[in-house]
């Protein structure tokens, strides 16, 4: 889809007011930003989108343009796939901007935050405290040369998808209680492709069961090794709605658990919210079967869906996962931070354990703290890592 033109990350400023323009240059030269590409308007955006592809890994958008206002521009960057994070600056009234967010947010983009057009320098480096530049990959479809279907069953067959772990860490003492195991495929240039780029492809090609259960196998085998090691935590993780529809799965993921000599304790199965809704009969009774048998289930990305309280009352979870989105605007917006404080009540009340994904900065995981949260994730504490990694982490905390 791409045009590749050369290997350096790029930030494109999209305003069609040149002093906006220059101000966001001169914001951005001061913070070490100097590859920059402007457009003013959304057509010259999306035409140096075309152009330079994954080199732009953010994009500083104005709401108000003549020809294409920042709407209409976040729809076709989400019909393109875009990755870039974006930043939204505008002059107009904070829950006009707030809801622009909460648009690209239901697109599926990668949103960093909203600015006025009042912000200071500083403002905008705490936006962008995440963005760095992408190691380049490769197409999934020309993967050593084979189709994809086949390279990935192949893939699957010697073992080649790997997790990495996140810990989760409890807020009152800062140790680690448990990890996320995070799906990784190696590449054979010594890269790593993450899951967003590779599960779509699992899942149409009808392989979902087969990663889900190959990743279990070495996340319980590495448990093992935690364990004679004396780190005793939990591991979670994530089960796709393909594999929750499939009533065979709670026997297998018995007995791999029987078989690494652990217990189903020591397994959590994240779900995500949003997709509970598709098939939900198969899906309650794979799920519970599942709860039944001692293992832990996460409703994950909690908030995002369109009936998560319903969710919680119908379905046997042990652990609510508050998604990212609202602890990185709690802090700005008032109805961010109304959302986060009720979902951690709700999951209390309710006996759960609650977890904050996206923690990202001090001011965050402060905010967390004061508004009742006990366990966080995210970047502040530690990336996903590969076990080694992980294993001297979980050694010292």
């Amino acid at each position: 889809m791409f045009e590749i033109q050369s290997s350096q990350a790029l930030i494109l400023v999209v305003d069609d007011d040149a002093f906006q323009r220059d101000t966001v240059e001169i914001q951005l030269g001061s913070l070490g930003w100097h590859q920059l590409k402007f457009a003013t308007s959304g057509n010259e955006a999306l035409a140096h989108l075309d152009r330079y592809g994954a080199q732009i890994i953010a994009i500083i958008s104005d709401l108000s343009m003549p020809d294409m206002d920042g709407l209409v521009l976040m729809r076709h960057l989400a019909q393109r796939h875009c990755r870039a994070g974006i930043i939204l600056r505008s002059g107009l009234h904070d829950e006009i901007l707030n809801s622009a967010a909460g648009l690209a947010y239901a697109h599926g983009l990668l949103i960093l935050g909203v600015l006025p057009k009042s912000s200071t320098h500083m403002q905008l480096a705490a936006l962008l405290m995440g963005v760095s530049e992408p190691v380049a990959q490769a197409p999934l479809e020309n993967c050593q040369g084979a189709p994809l279907p086949e390279r990935l069953s192949v893939g699957l067959a010697n073992g080649e998808f790997i997790p990495w772990y996140q810990p989760k860490m409890d807020v009152r003492s800062g140790k680690s209680i448990s990890v996320e195991a995070l799906a990784r495929w190696p590449t054979a240039v010594g890269g790593m492709t993450g899951p967003t780029r590779f599960i779509p492809a699992i899942e149409a090609a009808g392989l979902a069961d087969a990663l889900f259960l190959a990743i279990t196998r070495t996340v319980l085998a590495d448990l093992w090794t935690w364990r004679k090691q004396r780190i005793g935590i939990t591991a979670a993780v994530n089960m796709s709605m393909d594999t929750a529809l499939n009533l065979d799965v709670p026997d297998q993921l018995s007995e791999l658990v029987e078989q690494a000599g652990l217990q189903p304790s020591d397994l959590i199965i994240e779900v995500t919210e949003s997709r509970l809704m598709v098939e939900r009969s198969l899906a309650m009774e794979t799920l519970t079967r599942l709860s039944m048998m001692g293992f832990v289930l996460s409703i994950d990305d909690f908030g995002t869906g369109y009936s998560s309280l319903v969710q919680l009352i119908d379905l046997p979870f042990k652990e609510l996962k508050i998604d990212g989105s609202f602890i990185q605007r709690a802090s700005a917006e008032r109805k961010a931070e109304a959302i986060l404080t009720l979902s951690i009540l709700i999951g209390r009340k309710l006996g759960m354990s609650v977890i904050a994904e996206g923690v990202e900065t001090t001011e965050q995981f402060e905010f967390l703290k004061s508004a009742g949260g006990v366990m966080a994730q995210g970047y502040l504490f530690a990336r996903p890592m590969p076990f080694e990694a992980c294993t001297v982490y979980l050694q010292r905390h």
